[in-house]
């Protein structure tokens, strides 16, 4: 009987500790993970790309440059002195912005296999690679050369330039004013941070004037 007694007892803990294990498992929802790293932008652009680059503050805009005829007696091909002679008239207006120095003016005809220079160069110690080319201001006082630093001038600046015509200057060059012909004009000047600056631009006398 104590056998049977203790074989029932083994039998009930069996049952008992098979009841503890058979609890049902509580699953725990897994939530997706949140990607919290911040995604580049295709309409993101570095802070280089469409900015608009300073517009040069020296740079010149709107100048005239004009024929006006053969109407006053200002210079000879070779000096700035009167040679009884009209001479050809240009008007140069420029509109500075700032202080400059300019430094030389030129003048060029290049035509049908013919090419002259006039120039005006503000350095009294430099000779022109050319003709001769009287410059006025605009109240007409010559402008003549002096030192080397440039005329200064500011702002709105107007030159009346003079160039003559050649009558076989040199043995070889001759030269009239004539309807049509295409002048270039060349002005050189030098900033207030000391950066060489040139302006070109041209005339054809359409509406000839002698």
């Amino acid at each position: 009987m104590k056998l049977i007694k203790i074989l029932v007892s083994l039998m009930v803990i069996f049952a008992l500790i098979g009841c503890g294990s058979a609890k049902p498992k509580t699953s725990t929802a897994t939530s997706p993970k949140t990607n919290t790293q911040p995604q580049s932008s295709s309409s993101q652009t570095p802070a280089s790309q469409g900015q608009t680059a300073a517009a040069d503050s020296t740079q010149l805009t709107a100048v005239s440059f004009k024929w006006i005829g053969i109407d006053k007696d200002q210079l000879s091909p070779s000096d700035l002195k009167t040679d009884g002679k009209p001479d050809g008239h240009f008007h140069l207006t420029v509109p500075f912005n700032q202080s400059v120095a300019v430094k030389s003016i030129w003048i060029r005809y290049s035509e049908f296999g013919k090419s002259f220079k006039w120039g005006w160069v503000y350095n009294k110690n430099l000779s022109v690679d050319g003709y001769m080319m009287a410059v006025f201001d605009k109240l007409g006082k010559q402008i003549l050369p002096q030192a080397d630093y440039g005329y200064r001038v500011d702002g709105l600046t107007d030159f009346d330039l003079y160039i003559s015509e050649l009558n076989n200057e040199n043995g070889r060059d001759t030269f009239k004013f004539e309807k049509n012909q295409t002048f270039n004009v060349e002005l050189d000047y030098v900033t207030q941070d000391n950066q060489e600056k040139q302006y070109t631009g041209s005339v054809t006398l359409t509406d000839f004037k002698s």
